[in-house]
Parts: structure tokens; sequence; C-alpha cells
């Protein structure tokens, strides 16, 4: 039924026209290029020079190749907007609901471990290294755990803990290894690092190889076959818990006056002057540093009359 026929005979067609419910065109995410200075082919496309790049890349806008019909490159790009950016990261992330803890939930962790393995919407979702890591993950800790003590236990991935500039988390997956920190290969490159950070994550790193230290610590020193083995691990473990053994030294200073360290060094420095002086006087103004004179030594010939 159209608008029109539902609308009383007595209204005329000028009302009827107002009364006519209006759609407004869609918002258009493409960005104006020119604004930015650039000259645009077409809205949000732009010719592919290095100045252009430049720009877009100053303007935290990535970009696309365009190609024609036919698949040639045309020598030209397409700029993204944040907006754009972000649906499309919208869109992506509700085809991912499946494999995510809490799908309500944007930023919510991905399953792991056995559950994801057996959702069915795993095998298109997800990186096959991330399901074959998984699978290693689960065999290892059903046989109870790493065979082989000196190699460390397998890794389990999950998602990327970088948070990005629109507020959305990573949709990368992370190997799950101490030494890339939670984030995926491209945020290890990327993310930004200040001089301590690199410090700061080895002590990270040190904290969470402690525990596993330990059991090897522990392992040694009951299972070793040699003693001395044995003993080593064993007072390593003493040694890490504080009880060691020998004398420990107190380097502490204590003034019993109350008077700071550098007045009591400052006298003792004035008694040992004073001190020489007196040893210089006790030996008088003849106690002259002589210059030693050169003697020559003559060597007896071999044959002299020693030797008759």
């Amino acid at each position: 039924m159209l608008v029109s026929d539902a609308l009383p005979a007595s209204v005329s067609d000028e009302d009827a026209a107002g009364a006519l419910p209006v759609i407004d065109e869609a918002f258009d995410m493409r960005p104006i290029l020119s604004d930015l200075g650039i000259e645009e082919v077409e809205r949000g496309v732009c010719e592919d020079t290095f100045e252009h790049r430049r720009v877009l890349r100053k303007a935290k806008m990535n970009w696309v190749p365009v190609f024609a019909a036919n698949g040639a490159p045309t020598g030209l790009i397409q700029a993204r907007s944040p907006e754009q950016e972000k649906s499309r990261v919208v869109m992506s992330l509700s085809q991912r609901r499946p494999i995510m803890v809490d799908p309500d939930a944007p930023n919510s962790d991905y399953l792991t471990g056995l559950d994801l393995v057996v959702e069915s919407a795993s095998d298109y979702l997800v990186p096959p290294w991330v399901l074959g890591a998984t699978k290693m993950w689960i065999a290892e800790q059903e046989a109870g755990g790493q065979p082989n003590p000196k190699k460390q236990p397998t890794a389990l991935p999950h998602r990327c803990r970088h948070i990005k500039d629109d507020g959305i988390r990573c949709l990368l997956w992370s190997s799950g290894r101490p030494k890339d920190d939670g984030l995926c290969r491209v945020h290890l490159r990327s993310t930004k690092k200040r001089p301590g950070d690199d410090v700061e994550r080895a002590r990270e790193k040190l904290t969470q190889a402690a525990p596993y230290a330990v059991d090897v610590l522990e392992d040694l020193m009951e299972n070793a076959s040699s003693e001395p083995v044995r003993l080593k691990a064993s007072t390593e473990i003493l040694d890490r818990a504080g009880v060691r053994g020998g004398v420990e030294l107190d380097a502490r200073v204590e003034v019993n006056d109350g008077r700071p360290a550098e007045a009591i060094v400052l006298e003792r420095l004035q008694r040992l002057a004073a001190g020489a002086v007196a040893v210089a006087g006790a030996l008088g103004e003849s106690a002259e540093i002589v210059d030693a004179e050169v003697v020559e030594v003559v060597e007896e010939e071999a044959g002299g009359e020693g030797d008759e």
C-alpha cells in the first residue's frame, strides 16, 4: 500500500507531499582528501605518490590500491578514514563471535585449549599455526608435562593484548611465549618502547621463569644421579631461600660520639700529617738524599791468575 492511499481524501496533494517520510542518504565515511591538500580523482581516491602517502600517514589514515575491472593496477589508492577502519573491525569482530569467550564484549579473550579445538568455527576463523600449537599443548598436558626438563613447556596461543587507538583490542594472535609479552608479531615490532621497557620486560621474564627454574632445581636435587649435581642444586635452593653458609660482613659505619663521618676522616688526616711533620723534624736537615754514584764493575778476564 502506498503512503498516499492511506491518507484521508480531504488531504490535498500539497499536504500529502509534506506528510511523506523523508529518507536520509547513507552517511558517507570516505575521507575528503582535498581538506588535506591532496587532489582527488574522486572522493577518497588519489594518485599513488610518496607525497600523498606521507600526508595520509601523518593524518593516521590507511590506504589500499585501486585496480581496474580486469585486475590491472591503476596507479591510484583509496584512503580509509578512521570511521571506515573501525566499522571494518566491528564487522570482523561480529564474524569472530563463535571463538570469543564473551561474544558481547568486543575486547574479550579468544577461546583457548580444548575449547578452541572443538569449536567448529575455528577451522575457518583461526590460523592453522594457532590450532597446531594448541593441539601440541593439549597433547603435552595429557602426557603430564614436558618430557624433556631442559626444554621450555609448550606455549598456548591467545589473543593479542594490545589495545589500538580506537579502543578495540587487536584481532591477531600471540604465540603465548614469555618473550613475546602477550603481543602479536605486528605489535612486537611496532610498539614504541621507552628506555627502561627492556629492563622491565627482562624482570617480568625472570619472574615468570622463576617457578620453572625452582622445579628444575628441585628435580635435580631429588633425581640427579651425580652427587655433586645434587649438592649444587641443594645449595642453590638454600641460597635463594636466604639460608647461606659462611660469615656475612657488616659494612655499616657506626659513630659513637655522634659526629659526622667526614669530620672523623678529616681529624685522622690531620693527625697523620702532624706525625709526618714530626718524623721529618727528627731526621734533621742532614738527612738529605744524596745522588748515587755509578760504579762500573769490570769483570775479570777468563783464564786469569785464579785459574793457574
